[in-house]
């Protein structure tokens, strides 16, 4: 008598089943290789930006540059930022790719914080280490995707 209350209890009578969903179509090895290049070619003008963004960066934490000189470059370069994450997020994505999308905006949106924050730099540290360490993992997850389906590598600065 228990089992047969367990099991009239227990079933849904096919109520929840639902049915495997088709397979995702796979893109072709140019449709990915232009999905790619698009969200790089979004995001590449940041990494050539950040080279004379560091070294003023570097020369006010040395005393060679002034403050106010310092968050004149950090704002212009706030602004490569923003304009490159506004860019990515209307980036369309698929599959895997969406996750490395999702880190590169993820990255630029904490790049655009720690920019904001300065001149504190317990507040400016964290978020620029967060940045660096989601940029490159979206840059990694890219890689794998290329690695696996044989296409050539990203140049490894086009995301830092």
């Amino acid at each position: 008598m228990l089992l047969a209350v367990v099991l009239l209890c227990g079933c849904d009578h096919g109520k929840r089943r639902t049915e495997p969903r088709p397979p995702q179509p796979k893109l072709s090895f140019v449709a990915l290789d232009r999905e790619h290049q698009r969200l790089v070619r979004d995001y590449e003008p940041v990494s050539a930006a950040m080279t004379a963004y560091e070294i003023a960066f570097r020369d006010w934490r040395l005393g060679r540059l002034s403050q106010t000189d310092l968050l004149a470059r950090a704002n212009a370069y706030r602004g490569v930022v923003r304009h490159a994450r506004a860019l990515l997020r209307g980036d369309r994505a698929t599959g895997e790719t969406r996750q490395a999308k999702q880190l590169l905006v993820s990255a630029l949106g904490a790049r655009a914080g720690a920019l904001v924050a300065l001149p504190h730099l317990r507040a400016y540290n964290p978020l620029w280490n967060r940045s660096e360490s989601q940029a490159r993992a979206g840059l990694s997850v890219l890689q794998d995707i290329r690695d696996r389906a044989r296409l050539i590598p990203l140049p490894e600065d086009s995301v830092s």
